[in-house]
């Protein structure tokens, strides 16, 4: 009777079996080689290198004076969402199309004027 221990160990071995197959499939002689070929290919499109990358701010840095620590959305996004607003677009789709939350579209809605304020009835007084 094998050990639990031992099925683990087995396990692992199976799964690093598995990826040295996957590896030497997709043409890479080790999991380095494909991990450096996806920087490269980062790099290609636009992407930061590694040496950039460690040596600035954190890679999605919030909004100065925000103590958030959310993803940036870029302005091309931001303008993007404003267009489709703009254009009649419901907020309630925007998000999915462009990988946002509602209250960023929202948000965009508020800079944009197209949110109007409550009227504040059924507010308690006092």
């Amino acid at each position: 009777m094998t050990t639990l221990v031992e099925r683990i160990r087995n396990a692992e071995l199976e799964k690093q079996r598995a990826l040295a197959g996957l590896h030497q499939e997709l043409g890479y002689r080790s999991a380095q080689d494909l991990a450096q070929a996806i920087l490269d290919a980062g790099r290609a499109h636009g992407g930061p290198s590694p040496s950039k990358a460690s040596a600035s701010a954190p890679a999605a840095p919030a909004a100065s004076g925000n103590s958030r620590k959310g993803r940036r959305v870029p302005d091309a996004t931001r303008k993007a969402i404003a267009d489709a607003l703009k254009n009649g677009e419901t907020a309630a789709l925007l998000p999915k199309k462009f990988g946002v939350s509602y209250n960023i579209v929202h948000a965009i809605k508020q800079t944009l004027g197209m949110v109007t304020a409550r009227s504040g009835k059924g507010k308690k007084k006092g």
